[in-house]
């Protein structure tokens, strides 16, 4: 099977060139923490909250399970592998295991997630298939630029279909339980996910959903952001509010200590500035209006 694999992974990096190497590179991008980080906060502050919470909430417990898997497989990415020229591998050097972390693919198993769920919501055929083109390009740029096995790719793609299937049931659920319940939830499993997966991923994702969590309900009853029609304000308010987030990303880097908890820290604290210190910024400038 891996030899299989490996003469796969042979034929599709000896197609390399630079007109190819470049779209690789931007696919690549659109898998990158830095584009989730571009385009998680635009549906929330720009498009609709509602609809940007739940896409928040299956994307992080997504790549929750992607990491935890990656750590638990520990299988060997197709690295150095002969007749298999890896390009872009800093993309690959992101996680806290590497070289041994590249089961099941995050670039397929997060780039599926978003917008299947996308799709998923919508519902909309033309969506369907440009949206499950662009998830079938990333992925094959993994196998391109020869940092994955093709194995990684196909069960990252099927995670994220498990994943958005699950949503669909549990979401019928959650319209049932009280605001207290919800509120306890947003607490607990980040939690949970901290306690049952205590490596640097772990902290970091389950940092974040308790930051945003938090921010969220706060948000929602002491701020009350009401994203306006103006596409104007809508984009100023997008740009100080990443300029933010990456600033805090990249500051309290640098200020904390680099042990893992620290690093749950920071991500919590990005995950209230993205649905409660932003919009109460928009609100407090003028850009947006209390709903």
């Amino acid at each position: 099977m891996r030899e299989f694999e490996i003469e796969i992974l042979r034929n599709f990096t000896s197609l390399q060139n630079p007109v190819f190497d470049l779209f690789a590179w931007v696919l690549t991008f659109l898998g990158n923490e830095e584009f989730y980080f571009i385009i998680l906060p635009f549906v929330y502050w720009c498009i609709s909250k509602a609809f940007g919470i739940r896409l928040l909430y299956v994307f992080i417990i997504s790549v929750y399970i992607n990491s935890w898997l990656k750590v638990l497989t520990a299988i060997t990415r197709p690295i150095n592998i002969e007749g298999v020229n890896s390009l872009f591998i800093d993309s690959a050097e992101v996680g806290s295991h590497y070289p041994h972390d590249s089961f099941p693919s995050g670039h397929a198993q997060g780039s599926a997630t978003l917008w299947g769920f996308i799709a998923y919501r919508l519902n909309r055929n033309y969506l369907w298939l440009s949206l499950g083109t662009l998830v079938v390009l990333i992925s094959l740029a993994r196998l391109y630029t020869g940092v994955h096995w093709p194995l990684d790719i196909i069960t990252g793609i099927a995670i994220a279909a498990i994943i958005i299937t699950i949503y669909h049931f549990v979401e019928k659920g959650l319209h049932k339980v009280s605001e207290k319940v919800r509120i306890s939830l947003a607490v607990i499993i980040p939690v949970i996910m901290i306690l049952l997966f205590p490596h640097s991923e772990g902290y970091s994702y389950g940092g974040f959903l308790l930051g945003a969590g938090i921010g969220y309900f706060v948000e929602k009853h002491y701020v009350g952001m009401k994203i306006p029609a103006s596409w104007t304000r809508k984009l100023t308010a997008f740009v100080l509010g990443v300029i933010g987030l990456f600033a805090l990303q990249a500051g309290l880097k640098i200020i904390l200590p680099e042990e893992a908890i620290f690093s749950g820290l920071r991500y919590a604290i990005m995950g209230m500035w993205g649905l409660w210190f932003a919009p109460y910024l928009f609100v407090k400038t003028g850009l947006y209006k209390k709903g």
